[in-house]
């Protein structure tokens, strides 16, 4: 592996996005164990990304000071059945949903927004860790068929996949136009799309018998791979990228990305880039919708982003869930595009949020 590994972190900042901690304030922590179960079934449990001491819990975040300390012993793999192994996965950090029926296994190696160079850089200096990945993903599902996205001009496949050319214009690159562009099917059935920045979890996973403790983000379009929860502000130092007053640092591209609530906040599996956006960026604001349509025209899912953020900006999330609101895969357009700079993309997030938070009640109540 030959890219550059950030050693400088003190104090990691594990987010806890729909994770329960299993620390307590105080408690000292091996490199490697696990900090907090996940609480949905396609997203993995996660661990200290080194030793320490966690200084800080609450729902939302885990903070740990680095101090010397152990490491957790490597698990082994060896007779494991397909459901066995994917439940290790995902016990391991692997953001993968549990065992199915996938007819389609699809790894999607392209980078979805402009800018972002993250599973570029994981093709050119972690093939083999990639290819131990797909070989564990092939096993878990057992796919009829293995296809690979790609950009033209990139010819490396993956576990002997076939591979299939993506067009490079945004939002091309997103799972579900992925699979669309693959099968000519939309929304397809028994088809699984997987993003390489999960394939590497998974082979460093295999290749280690250690759990998932770092990942692959994009910085001033180079990809660097930087220990998780490491803050998004000491990143930014290190790269010597600027941050003044009223800037906007972003978890992900300039479309699809999260703002950071501090520069303390850190990096999770899910973050592919950290961004600097500077005045005089728009600021999304609570407007009203003018009505201008201008979000249907662009929406590639062909929904109605202004009746769906409507909904949910006025807490109506069955009706946001009977205009589709699950079926966006949320690019991002609607918002970039807005004249009235509505916060489109935050409003769907939130429905999503509450619909997913008032299924899983209904399920314990059930």
């Amino acid at each position: 592996m030959k890219t550059q590994t950030t050693h400088s972190t003190v104090q990691a900042e594990i987010p806890l996005s729909r994770c329960c901690p299993l620390v307590t304030c105080g408690q000292a922590v091996k490199q490697g164990e696990r900090i907090a179960t996940s609480n949905v079934p396609e997203k993995g449990d996660i661990h200290a990304p080194f030793a320490g001491k966690v200084v800080h819990v609450d729902p939302f975040r885990i903070r740990i000071d680095q101090e010397e300390g152990d490491t957790v012993q490597p698990v082994s793999f060896d007779g494991l059945n397909a459901e066995e192994l994917s439940a290790k996965l995902h016990e391991l950090g692997a953001d993968i949903p549990p065992s199915t029926d996938v007819d389609t296994l699809i790894f999607n190696a392209v980078d979805a927004e402009q800018g972002i160079v993250s599973r570029r850089t994981l093709l050119q200096n972690a093939h083999e860790t990639l290819e131990r990945g797909a070989q564990a993903l092939a096993d878990v599902y057992h796919p009829m068929t293995t296809t690979m996205a790609v950009v033209d001009g990139v010819s490396t496949s993956l576990n002997k996949a076939t591979t299939h050319v993506i067009s490079e214009q945004y939002p091309a690159g997103l799972d579900p136009l992925v699979a669309k562009a693959v099968t000519g099917i939309e929304a397809p059935e028994k088809t699984l799309v997987i993003g390489l920045e999960t394939v590497f979890h998974v082979g460093r996973i295999m290749e280690t018998g250690l759990p998932v403790m770092e990942t692959m983000v994009t910085i001033q379009e180079n990809g660097k791979l930087v220990p998780l929860g490491t803050p998004v502000g000491a990143i930014l130092d290190e790269a010597h990228e600027p941050v003044n007053d009223h800037d906007r640092i972003i978890l992900g591209g300039v479309l699809r990305g999260t703002a950071a609530a501090s520069p303390t906040q850190g990096v999770d599996r899910a973050t592919s880039a950290v961004t600097v956006i500077s005045n005089p960026a728009p600021v999304a604001q609570d407007a009203a919708c003018v009505g201008c349509g201008e979000c249907v025209r662009r929406c590639p899912a062909r929904l109605d982003p202004a009746m769906i953020t409507s909904y949910a900006e006025f807490g109506m999330y069955d009706k946001a869930a009977a205009a589709h609101v699950g079926t966006c895969f949320e690019c991002g357009l609607c918002g970039f595009f807005c004249i009235a700079h509505r916060p489109m993309l935050q409003y769907i997030r939130l429905a999503k949020s509450e619909l997913a938070m008032a299924a899983a009640q209904a399920g314990e109540e059930n």
